[in-house]
């Protein structure tokens, strides 16, 4: 196992407690579909070696959507970060250039059209809170 699946395996551990949260704010069967996957991944050893117990999971799985948005966001932010860590506005130009180069339109087709831009705003909120 390389250096690159372990950082990907915890980052997927820290995107489940996100779609915990945002599941928190939202109990709609579609979204849920859209943020949690219902069996652990066979591959994501990380968050098995997290679960305290191997009959009972109580951690949130996230789905590879929803991992792949977030390592896309936190990249985004990677990339501009040194430009507009001095700024006031580091968290509207932050959350804005990442609603900018990414779309959310998953999260319609696949999850409820209700709760779309309530979850696009948290994930988005999220990212910048890390």
């Amino acid at each position: 196992m390389c250096a690159d699946d372990m950082k990907m395996f915890s980052v997927a551990y820290i995107i489940g407690f996100i779609a915990r949260h945002l599941l928190c704010k939202c109990s709609c069967d579609a979204c849920k579909a859209c943020l949690v996957s219902e069996t652990p991944p066979t591959n994501d050893v990380y968050i098995g070696f997290k679960q305290c117990s191997s009959t009972v999971h109580s951690l949130t799985y996230p789905t590879e959507k929803l991992v792949e948005t977030v390592g896309t966001a936190v990249n985004i932010l990677e990339g501009i970060i040194s430009e507009v860590a001095h700024l006031d506005t580091v968290k509207c130009c932050i959350t804005s250039v990442i609603k900018e180069s990414f779309s959310f339109d998953w999260i319609m087709l696949i999850g409820c059209p209700f709760h779309h831009q309530r979850i696009e705003d948290e994930i988005v909120r999220s990212v910048t809170r890390i």
